[in-house]
């Protein structure tokens, strides 16, 4: 059996390309000595990354086709149409060529529709879009209601579904009547590129962003679910208390930047807040490593990759009260919409005892993910084998005598 994994996101899309990179990684362990495996991107820079991870890989395009048949796939009238004609995109074609049996879409995709024959695995983030629909990201120019017809539409029909947490795969099931048994949770990973060997150095990446250590740090691209504003209201708090405390922003901007750099400009706080914009994978070790301590005031979950990556760099943790399921007692957690509990989180933060004892509570719940990933990795092995299995059903199976 061969099993294809997709990659769509580019290395600007941040977690979301990191998170695809570890779901590659592992999908490469579980099938090592039992399956063939590939890797299929979309974007032609993902080469050299995958290759310095030791993957290779074959860079595609979807074709109209291929985007008409993820377009029009739930209508009734295209159905019956097709159900005569059998069309086969592109895309399929190429996997079919490349002798796939299995496809794994390692991020949340609206191309699983356009697979006529093949069958699927995807990925499911979050349902953010049912917990917070008011911010632009999830709300404007039909974005819920893309996210709804994805969700609906596709997610039944999938081998497995892989999700964050045991609390998405519960919404997913109860929300959209997927079969609980056929989501599977998987407990996110730290970047792949936050080793050192494939990283620059702390002092090398200080003099490059003049960055003096001990900064607060929030990497994470600018919309608006993020939350940066409160960290902000956050920081003229603790100005009028004569508590003085800088932060450095890293991510691409996806179009809520200016609003921050508006109010940074507004109320002086220019030399406390660095914006640093998108940064190379080989630059974020050095930064996580020069803060003091890693905040994330945001809406959307119900896990994230920087709690990890603060454990993994034994830095204390900041962190949305809704989404105590992944940090348990290891992070201060604050109510992302008060920004004085915010204030108070940083300056309980700078107790030295404190940030001792929670950084041994990160590195204890570091153990404690680890330990469910390795079940989940046991759980997705039994279920590839069972589809192979099933695969030999309607195709020849070279292996067997």
């Amino acid at each position: 059996m061969k099993v294809i994994a997709i990659l769509e996101h580019s290395i600007t899309g941040g977690g979301g390309f990191n998170q695809a990179l570890n779901a590659i990684l592992q999908m490469k362990k579980i099938c090592k000595g039992r399956f063939e495996f590939e890797v299929f991107s979309t974007h032609a820079e993902n080469y050299a990354h995958l290759q310095k991870l030791g993957i290779s890989s074959v860079i595609f395009s979807y074709s109209l086709m291929d985007k008409l048949l993820a377009k029009i796939g739930i209508n009734s009238l295209w159905q019956a149409i097709q159900s005569r004609i059998k069309i086969i995109g592109s895309f399929e074609k190429k996997l079919i060529k490349h002798k796939c049996d299995l496809v794994y879409f390692t991020t949340p995709s609206g191309y699983v529709a356009s697979l006529q024959k093949l069958n699927y695995i995807t990925t499911i983030w979050d349902t953010c879009h049912r917990d917070t629909p008011e911010f632009p990201e999830v709300r404007n120019f039909n974005q819920f209601l893309i996210r709804e017809k994805n969700i609906s539409n596709y997610l039944a029909a999938a081998i497995t579904v892989i999700v964050d947490s045991e609390s998405l795969a519960n919404s997913i099931s109860f929300r959209y009547g997927v079969d609980r048994s056929r989501l599977l949770p998987m407990p996110f990973s730290p970047s792949p590129f936050l080793d050192l060997d494939k990283s620059k150095s702390l002092r090398e990446v200080m003099i490059k962003y003049k960055l003096d250590e001990g900064y607060f740090f929030y990497p994470a691209q600018f919309w608006a679910h993020k939350n940066h504003i409160r960290i902000l209201e956050a920081l003229l708090i603790l100005n009028n208390n004569k508590k003085q405390h800088k932060i450095v922003f890293v991510g691409s901007d996806k179009g809520n930047r200016p609003h921050l750099e508006e109010f940074v400009k507004n109320n002086n706080l220019d030399s406390q807040v660095s914006f640093l914009g998108f940064v190379p994978a080989d630059d974020m070790y050095g930064l996580y490593e020069g803060c003091h301590a890693v905040i994330m005031p945001t809406y959307f979950g119900p896990t994230n990759l920087p709690p990890l990556e603060a454990w993994m760099h034994k830095k204390p943790l900041i962190y949305s009260i809704y989404f105590i399921n992944q940090t348990k007692d290891a992070a201060v957690l604050i109510d992302p919409d008060d920004a004085h509990d915010i204030a108070k989180a940083i300056t309980k933060s700078m107790d030295k005892d404190f940030c001792e004892e929670l950084i041994k509570l990160g590195s204890k719940r570091v153990q404690e993910l680890n330990d469910e990933r390795e079940a989940s990795e046991a759980d997705l092995l039994v279920r590839l084998k069972k589809f192979e299995k099933r695969l030999h059903c309607w195709k020849i199976n070279k292996d067997f005598q």
